[in-house]
């Protein structure tokens, strides 16, 4: 009876697949209307830290909100990954189950049997339930499920990308790498621009001497997050004003935000008292 129950638990459902996979899209749209609203309050902590010329606290919050932003387009990539395999479980169920009936060769037939056509999804929403099991539970639930199917050493595989066939734009988004410091000033400079923070002063973000690290320390440390700095790439996600036509800020992750016109709290009354003119 033991082993009735046992093997029921580990055997794969397609109906619990499609279930976990639109609930997985459905958090993450939750988890991304949560990042933008943090991140509008953010970016006015840190003009407000700017205005007060406390740059180095700027310097250290604008690291968290970077990840932020970046993650916004990090969870919509793994979105259409999830929708996609929710519409292709047919495919994922007529695969052979004999890479999970036994151990050794057996299982690792799981790397050959995946259809090519599904890897590359399959391989990033497994690395992503890694990253995120805590964020969003559903993809647990997701990895358990393909390890029914597929065998653990897929989704081991697939966590540990061993055959580099995750989305690299998911591994940039999504990965726990630092933003480089040339990043974080490009940032602040946008931030400082969208608030226009009278005698905002870059240099000061570059001083050696300072805490924080200035970009020559830097520069070859770390990974940059999102898109290269260099002025050449940046116009496709930052104006290198700063302010779009019409005002608009547009973030790393190609979020707009209005610019601010009208105080709606105290925080934005002080920053609109110290807008040029």
């Amino acid at each position: 009876m033991s082993s009735f129950w046992s093997k029921k638990s580990t055997a794969f459902n397609p109906n619990k697949l499609k279930a976990n996979l639109r609930m997985a899209i459905t958090r993450l749209r939750m988890q991304q209307n949560k990042l933008v609203n943090g991140i509008k309050i953010q970016r006015r902590q840190v003009a407000e830290l700017l205005a007060l010329q406390k740059y180095e606290s700027a310097r250290v919050r604008v690291e968290q909100v970077l990840r932020d932003d970046v993650s916004i387009e990090g969870y919509e990539v793994l979105a259409l990954f999830l929708d996609l395999l929710s519409n292709r479980v047919h495919l994922i169920t007529n695969i052979s189950d004999e890479c999970v009936s036994g151990s050794g060769d057996n299982r690792k037939k799981g790397l050959a049997l995946c259809p090519p056509e599904l890897k590359e999804s399959i391989t990033s929403v497994l690395w992503a339930a890694a990253q995120l099991g805590n964020v969003v539970p559903e993809l647990q639930n997701v990895s358990k499920c393909f390890e029914a199917k597929l065998g653990a050493d897929f989704v081991a595989m697939s966590v540990s990308n061993a055959e580099f066939s995750v989305n690299q734009k998911i591994i940039e988004r999504l990965g726990f790498n630092t933003p480089s410091n040339a990043r974080c000033i490009e940032y602040l400079t946008n931030v400082a621009t969208e608030y226009s923070i009278e005698g905002y002063d870059e240099q000061r973000l570059l001083d050696p001497s300072g805490l924080v690290p200035s970009v020559s320390t830097t520069e070859n440390v770390g990974t940059s997050l999102g898109v290269d700095v260099d002025t050449t790439t940046l116009g496709s996600v930052i104006d290198p004003t700063g302010v779009p036509e019409g005002g608009i800020i547009r973030t790393p992750s190609g979020f707009l935000l209005p610019a601010l016109t009208q105080a709606r709290d105290e925080l934005e009354c002080r920053l609109l008292q110290l807008k040029r003119g």
